[in-house]
């Protein structure tokens, strides 16, 4: 009964964010462009998907109320330099291009405005997946740049085990912020969160014994991360 109160719960919050779009941070003032060509709308565009990554130190995201109050305060920039590109002459093709950039931008301002997922969603803090998700994007708001295992084949190369263990390794980092952020009243949420919190600990459980088989050397980033998700759910 749980397990079906929080599918639905997360399936609605997915239909929310597919039908807006959604993402996160900045760390520049954005720059004019002053033209209507498609190449404007493209550079504005790759100047976006940058704005919404959240700036990360020592692999953790940070979704901090200072981080998020700057990246809401420069969105309106974003969208304006988007309004001021008249798209009415394109072929269709590309004015369907022009409008999913402002679903995305929208989404994002829907994000601050409603769902802030970094102050209100415990479960935006889990950052190890391991079944691949059923819909494009993770059934409810992600945080950037996740450890998705299905992504991976057994054993790893060098690059896959570095990359592991530097994921791994911000676990810890990633959970202490989220209780930090979490400071909103939703109660609600916290319910639905901690399945797929406690599920988040199984994985990483099975992913201990799947690497002790290949890279030992990994077990002891598994096993400080799976006590940061434990302690998360205290």
């Amino acid at each position: 009964m749980m397990r079906t109160i929080f599918e639905r719960g997360i399936t609605l919050i997915a239909v929310l964010i597919l039908a807006a779009g959604s993402f996160p941070l900045d760390r520049r003032e954005p720059a004019a462009t002053g033209g209507d060509s498609y190449e404007d709308l493209v550079l504005l565009f790759k100047e976006w998907r940058e704005f919404v990554k959240p700036a990360v130190v020592d692999g953790v995201p940070d979704y901090s109320p200072a981080a998020m109050k700057a990246q809401r305060e420069k969105l309106p920039a974003f969208q304006k330099r988007l309004a001021a590109i008249d798209s009415s002459r394109w072929p269709v093709a590309q004015q369907v291009d022009y409008h999913v950039v402002r679903a995305e931008m929208n989404g994002l301002d829907f994000d601050h405005r409603f769902l802030r997922p970094w102050s209100r969603m415990p479960f935006f803090y889990m950052s190890v997946t391991d079944p691949e998700h059923d819909v494009p994007l993770r059934e409810g708001p992600e945080i950037y740049d996740p450890l998705d295992l299905w992504k991976y084949e057994f054993p790893l190369g060098k690059n896959e085990q570095a990359e592991f263990k530097a994921k791994l390794a911000a676990v810890p980092g990633i959970l202490a912020q989220g209780k930090k952020n979490l400071v909103e009243e939703t109660k609600d949420l916290w319910t639905l969160s901690l399945p797929a919190i406690r599920s988040e600990v199984h994985i990483l459980e099975d992913l201990a014994k799947q690497l002790a088989k290949h890279h030992s050397d990994l077990v002891h980033e598994v096993e400080r991360a799976k006590a940061a998700v434990s302690e998360f759910l205290v």
